[in-house]
């Protein structure tokens, strides 16, 4: 649409200028003020859900009024030797709900979800919303009892651990709190997420390495890079390189290395490249990866092999 207009004001100028008449090649502004319009429109903003309807795949996307294009795909591996099939739906101005229906196998580990939503002129891009069917949880179980004995939940002081934080107070209250406990410490790691590019696969590995630390014991707790401190994976949000994460007794740092917000000072550290796996992209970035060792970090191409280092 957006190239169209284009084309309609490049032809009325030109066919103004070649036979002489202004008021013709004014009327050129009329597709380059739509245009305009369009270009400087913000996206949509989306919330994608998936469900299974018989053979059939039903993908309900929620939206604002404003109107735009909607891409959906599922977020195959780099290595994948098919590219995943988009497919494009023009979202309406005013309409709050779009369903699309097309047909998917059921898979044993369905790929996450990837929706991305432009304006109408394409010059803006909202940052996807993703879900998994079904969707991956490692939010830490609760402990056994044995291992530790609750005693009481008190206001959070700076320098309290974050394992200790009562998410379920903050989230009634929206002020922090942490329980205390007497007997065995347990150990904390906290996995932060980076997810600027390739979104959908360092959310799925960040969720990987959160149920490898839970497997072995850890307390485990997400930080969002843009979002902040959370249980569980936001779903949705804005990255972005704000943010100031605390240590655990791990610490992992998950995102596509092409350039890290920050050298983490925790010990110790792992940070997960997502896009390793592709040995061209981990051999351009070998200086990268020097930096980080010397920092006293360490370099995983993938969850699976922080269930070796720790």
């Amino acid at each position: 649409m957006a190239r169209n207009m284009l084309t309609v004001a490049a032809v009325l100028l030109a066919a103004g200028l070649a036979l002489g008449s202004p008021d013709a090649a004014l009327l050129s502004l009329i597709p380059l003020f739509a245009y305009s319009l369009n270009a400087w429109m913000e996206p949509p903003k989306i919330a994608v859900f998936k469900r299974r309807v018989g053979s059939q795949v039903e993908i309900i996307i929620e939206s604002d009024r404003k109107p735009g294009i909607i891409y959906i795909y599922e977020a195959a591996p780099i290595n994948a030797p098919v590219r995943p099939l988009r497919r494009r739906v023009f979202k309406p101005p005013f309409r709050r709900i779009l369903k699309i229906q097309y047909y998917m196998a059921e898979k044993s580990q369905p790929l996450p979800l990837v929706a991305e939503s432009y304006n109408p002129a394409f010059t803006k891009r909202r940052t996807a919303v993703y879900t998994e069917e079904p969707r991956l949880d490692a939010s830490p179980e609760p402990r056994g009892p044995g291992v530790e004995e609750f005693l009481e939940v008190r206001p959070y002081q700076p320098g309290d651990p974050v394992k200790l934080i009562n998410w379920k107070a903050f989230a009634k209250t929206g002020e922090l709190y942490v329980n205390t406990r007497i007997g065995p410490e347990t150990r904390s790691a906290v996995v932060v997420v980076d997810a600027r590019r390739l979104r959908s696969l360092v959310i799925a590995e960040a969720v990987r390495a959160a149920e490898i630390l839970s497997e072995k014991g850890y307390d485990v707790v997400y930080y969002v890079l843009g979002h902040g401190l959370a249980p569980s994976l936001p779903r949705s949000f804005t990255p972005s390189c704000e943010g100031s994460p605390p240590c655990g007794d791990v610490t992992v740092y998950v995102g596509s290395l092409a350039d890290v917000c920050l050298i983490l000072k925790c010990k110790p550290a792992y940070y997960i490249d997502v896009a390793g796996v592709n040995s061209l992209v981990a051999v351009k970035r070998l200086k990268l990866y020097r930096e980080l060792r010397a920092a006293g970090a360490e370099v995983l191409r993938g969850a699976e092999e922080l269930r070796r280092a720790v």
